[in-house]
């Protein structure tokens, strides 16, 4: 497969250089530095300096079943650590059975179990934020431990004062700039994948 090939030009500009830093620094240390390399991204930023943590850098024998396994592993491991937008960006790429190796896929969906929850006092600031009020205006109660944890926020059971009982759905602070934010680097760092891949382009994955 011929996933990277070199030589390309920069030209588009990246508002916030520093998630930019930080999400190229996460993709360095799990061992894409040869796809940072390749594709100029290392580049973009003054300064940046490539990771040497990993052993086995997955610029290398590319398309074998091993690389598929480790290359799921490690982008699994980058949406983890990037947070809410990679979350999902990665367990968008989990339903795509039609484009992606079976191993690939299967350490992908991992990330539908592995969302990290809010503490619930934060979560407790936003509810009342939302009611303008103390939240024991309105609820008899309202379980600490979520009932349901997904990339954009998290979901809580409670009891109105009335008695009836309802769940409460609570984004994630400042979830919408956040996702804004890295979905255009996203979509640049893709774009510049795609320019030097023929095997990206074909996949298609800013048309989708």
């Amino acid at each position: 497969m011929d996933l990277i090939k070199t030589g390309i030009g920069i030209s588009r500009t990246i508002k916030n250089v520093a998630r930019l830093r930080e999400i190229l620094t996460v993709l360095s240390k799990n061992g894409f530095n040869q796809f940072i390399i390749k594709s100029g991204l290392n580049q973009v930023i003054p300064s940046f300096s490539l990771s040497s943590k990993k052993e086995v850098d997955l610029g290398y024998q590319i398309g074998t079943e091993d690389w598929w396994k480790l290359f799921g592993e490690r982008l699994r491991v980058c949406c983890e650590e990037l947070g809410p937008s990679f979350i999902k960006f990665g367990q968008l790429l989990s339903t795509r059975e039609d484009l992606f190796d079976p191993l690939m896929i299967k350490e992908l969906k991992k990330l539908q179990n592995n969302v990290k929850t809010i503490p619930f006092e934060d979560s407790l600031k936003i509810i009342e934020n939302s009611l303008g009020q103390p939240h024991i205006n309105v609820f008899q109660w309202i379980e600490k431990e979520p009932i349901g944890t997904a990339s954009i926020g998290v979901v809580y059971k409670a009891k109105l004062l009335a008695g009836e009982e309802v769940v409460i759905k609570v984004r994630r602070p400042h979830i919408e700039k956040l996702i804004k934010t890295d979905f255009e680097i996203l979509m640049f760092i893709i774009g510049q994948f795609e320019k030097v891949s023929e095997d990206l382009r074909y996949l298609g994955l800013l048309a989708d």
